[in-house]
């Protein structure tokens, strides 16, 4: 499982607050611990900042490089910061994220052409959500198509079906799977990705339904996620689950787990 960090978001009040006042002890230290414990890329989102976004990921990606040895997964809605952050990066970012409407195609198609990050496309077109799983892979198929064209391979490309809360439709989970078993069946190169934490949106009790999803998804082939690697039940539910999938050949990765969890009080 690929684990995308989602601590560094600026929608969370104390990044907010560490990103506004340059707190580059706080960034460092929330960064390390999320390579630490075992993320492959660390999500980077200062578009609370407003009109100041720009200016700050100027000052805090040069920061969380010189301090970590994974990538950054660039996530933001403006191009102009898209482009900027593109720019800045040192190696191969992960692109969060390129949708199938118009508008943001024409924003970054040039970008994605020239920089060729690895992507991040979400399931959504100018139609809207898809309300099927044979519309989220039309989707799917369109921008892999697309992005080939740019030079990027499928392995360089990871699909969100988008998994919707549950609060607000109780068929979201069960379409997102059936969205995403559909789209990994039919395009095996990708990968997969899912912003865990929607699923709960406005619950009671969000971890246990964000690591219960987790679990659901990798059954359906799910590759990544973006969600909080220092959450232990969430990674003890990962450990588990890869396990017993299969994916943890002689037990090596589930022993480890729970056995550095003894050592640092976490289990």
């Amino acid at each position: 499982m690929i684990i995308i960090g989602e601590r560094l978001n600026s929608s969370r009040r104390a990044v907010h607050d560490a990103l506004a006042g340059r707190n580059e002890t706080y960034l460092v230290e929330q960064a390390r611990l999320q390579e630490k414990a075992g993320a492959s890329y660390i999500d980077l989102n200062a578009s609370a900042l407003l009109d100041k976004e720009l200016e700050t990921l100027r000052w805090a990606i040069p920061l969380l490089q010189a301090n970590v040895g994974i990538p950054l997964s660039l996530d933001t809605p403006d191009p102009r910061v898209m482009e900027a952050a593109l720019k800045l990066h040192r190696g191969r970012p992960l692109l969060n994220s390129l949708t199938g409407e118009k508008a943001k195609i024409e924003s970054l198609l040039a970008l994605i052409k020239d920089f060729k990050p690895q992507i991040i496309i979400l399931c959504l077109d100018d139609k809207g959500l898809p309300a099927e799983a044979r519309r989220a892979l039309s989707v799917a198929q369109r921008l892999v198509e697309l992005l080939g064209r740019q030079g990027l391979g499928e392995e360089d490309i990871f699909i969100d079906p988008l998994v919707r809360p549950l609060g607000v439709d109780s068929r979201a989970p069960s379409l997102f799977l059936e969205s995403l078993e559909i789209i990994k069946k039919t395009l095996p190169g990708v990968k997969t990705v899912a912003g865990l934490s929607n699923v709960s949106f406005g619950l009671p009790e969000r971890r246990l339904l964000n690591r219960t999803l987790l679990v659901l998804a990798m059954k359906a082939g799910l590759d990544a996620a973006i969600c909080d690697p220092l959450d232990k039940e969430l990674g003890a539910a990962l450990a588990a689950a890869s396990s017993l999938l299969g994916h943890d050949p002689f037990l090596k990765e589930f022993l480890r787990f729970f056995r550095e969890s003894k050592e640092s009080g976490g289990r």
